[in-house]
């Protein structure tokens, strides 16, 4: 995989280097979706969204492929996936020294596909990555290189809506609570929503990135 294309609001407030918030949209989208959010986020964060290397039967852009008429734990394409995971590791050095990026502050935020990449990329990648946010996803334990109940000292804020059609309700809620029974900073917050982000579960969020900046 080639370079990723991305959409940048650069830090407005504060000090280089600045902490920043890599963004990660879903299966089917592009680095237009999430980048909507970046006006309402603190003024100190630079915002990056990133826009996912593959492109879909569908339009718009995957992260990998998803086999729609596979069984549960044949659907993703993990080859793919982790490909994807690598290339976003190894760009991210190329973003802290271009923009000046505080590579001790570096979070993440995703929606669906997104989040499963971000779960993983906080997990295995401590020392990179300072939290997460994770929308509408779950922890794909077939994409991280320990068992679930080894991660600790893990920052991250995760929502889902119980009546979510597409990523089910269940799959975040136990993986999630798999991984808060060894860390109490997770936070899993539902609502009676579907695949989306509702007005409240977007104010919470915000309200946590507040809470939880070091600045």
């Amino acid at each position: 995989m080639g370079m990723l294309s991305y959409r940048i609001r650069k830090a407005t407030t504060g000090v280089a280097p600045h902490p920043c918030i890599f963004l990660l949209h879903g299966y089917g989208s592009n680095a237009d979706d999430l980048f909507s959010f970046a006006r309402y986020l603190p003024e100190q964060l630079t915002i990056i969204s990133l826009e996912a290397p593959l492109d879909t039967p569908f339009g718009g852009k995957a992260w990998y492929s998803i086999h729609f008429d596979a069984v549960q734990d044949k659907w993703s394409d993990l080859k793919e996936a982790k490909k994807s995971l690598v290339t976003i590791t190894e760009q991210l050095e190329n973003f802290i020294n271009e923009y000046d990026l505080n590579s001790k502050d570096i979070s993440l935020m995703g929606f669906s596909q997104g989040a499963i990449l971000s779960w993983s990329l906080l997990l295995d990648h401590p020392d990179r990555f300072r939290r997460v946010i994770c929308m509408s996803g779950y922890i794909n334990t077939q994409l991280l290189e320990n068992p679930l109940k080894e991660y600790q000292n893990v920052l991250a804020y995760a929502s889902h809506g119980t009546n979510d059609p597409t990523v089910p309700y269940d799959w975040a809620e136990s993986s999630v609570n798999e991984l808060r029974m060894n860390n109490p900073k997770v936070t899993f917050n539902s609502y009676a929503d579907a695949h989306n982000v509702s007005p409240e579960n977007f104010r919470d969020l915000l309200e946590w990135i507040s809470k939880t900046n070091l600045d």
